[in-house]
């Protein structure tokens, strides 16, 4: 009798085959893809914050040549104050259309937003715009105009404003700060349209 032929031993190592190297196919291409967005995404925006970086000069806010342009377009002195370095400028833009106006967004000493605007007139819509619910605290003359010391509220703070009129503009200083930063600010504007 013949002894039964020998069974094949199985290896440990197989050759590739289609049912071991998808499964390594798919792990690869989501690692490399992976790495590519990571790259991407270092390159784009940078490794960790740079607290020394500067403000390229181009995209720093130039309010005086702002309130140039909105002169051409205004039919009301543009009030454009330069408050000195403790106080940081934020925003300045002109709306034209039926009633054209100017803003300008300061941050004050204290840390605090103080807005100016500006139109042709002081109409109740600027003030109910500027300080909802506005109260009238104090009837006052600053620089020849007369003015209103206001308070009122606005997204649940306390807001404190000065609304003046001259001839041919309404101005507006507005904030949740004390009275002196709010009167410098009108100060330096009064003396801009004037």
């Amino acid at each position: 009798m013949q002894e039964p032929p020998e069974a094949p031993q199985k290896s440990h190592y197989e050759l590739p085959s289609r049912k071991n190297t998808v499964l390594r196919n798919m792990v690869w291409a989501l690692l490399l893809t992976m790495g590519v967005v990571v790259i991407i995404g270092i390159a784009f925006f940078g490794v960790g914050d740079s607290g020394d970086r500067q403000v390229l000069e181009n995209s720093e806010l130039d309010v005086a040549a702002s309130a140039e342009r909105a002169q051409d377009a205004a039919d009301f002195p543009v009030a454009a104050p330069e408050m000195g370095e403790e106080w940081a400028e934020r925003d300045a833009r002109f709306t034209g259309g039926e009633v054209p106006s100017w803003r300008v967004q300061y941050t004050a000493p204290s840390g605090h937003l103080v807005t100016l605007t500006e139109e042709a007139e002081l109409s109740p819509t600027l003030v109910s715009a500027a300080v909802p619910g506005a109260v009238v605290e104090a009837e006052l003359e600053i620089a020849g105009a007369s003015c209103q010391q206001l308070t009122g509220e606005q997204d649940g703070s306390d807001v404190r404003a000065l609304a003046c009129e001259g001839e041919g503009f309404g101005l507006v200083v507005h904030g949740d700060v004390e009275d002196a930063e709010l009167r410098a600010l009108m100060d330096a504007a009064l003396a801009d349209v004037a």
